[in-house]
């Protein structure tokens, strides 16, 4: 007899791991500003969802953002550039590194959500395709009125102590 409950605890939990694995993503899941590690540069990755499963993102580095759209398939996110109005067919480029346009021929960066909460990707560049880590930024936490105005009142006494 226990060894039959403990057959069905294992088959259901084998059952339910493989149902966690395969829950959808949606836009929602890759949403936020992201802290990107790429070619020993350090990027932001800003995204944000448009409906369940579509998102615009813009990636920010050395002073340049390059605005893209992109769509979740899978556990992975397709990002490709947004042909800004009024320039060429070409690839963007930012910082010396060539991105990815939504016109012919351009590789689309992919983002996959790891199960540890991290981001890992590709994307092509001039001398060939780079591979990225990424760590979600935390969201501050907003202070209370009552929190701000007792630091407030700290800093005065403070002042009048010196």
């Amino acid at each position: 007899m226990i060894k039959a409950l403990c057959l069905v605890f294992t088959f259901a939990l084998a059952v339910s791991s493989a149902l966690a694995q395969d829950k959808k993503l949606t836009a929602a899941d890759f949403g936020g500003t992201w802290n990107v590690e790429l070619m020993s540069h350090q990027i932001a990755l800003v995204i944000e969802p448009k409906d369940e499963m579509t998102v615009t993102a813009t990636l920010m580095m050395m002073g340049n953002d390059l605005p893209l759209k992109g769509e979740v398939s899978g556990h992975t996110l397709t990002l490709v550039g947004v042909k800004a109005p009024g320039s060429t067919g070409e690839s963007a480029s930012v910082g010396g590194t060539a991105h990815v346009a939504a016109q012919g021929g351009a590789k689309p960066i992919t983002v996959t959500l790891q199960e540890d909460g991290t981001i890992a990707g590709e994307m092509m560049t001039e001398m060939g395709p780079a591979k990225f880590t990424g760590e979600k930024l935390k969201a501050k936490k907003k202070r209370s009125e009552e929190h701000t105005s007792e630091l407030q009142s700290r800093e005065t006494i403070s002042y009048a102590v010196f």
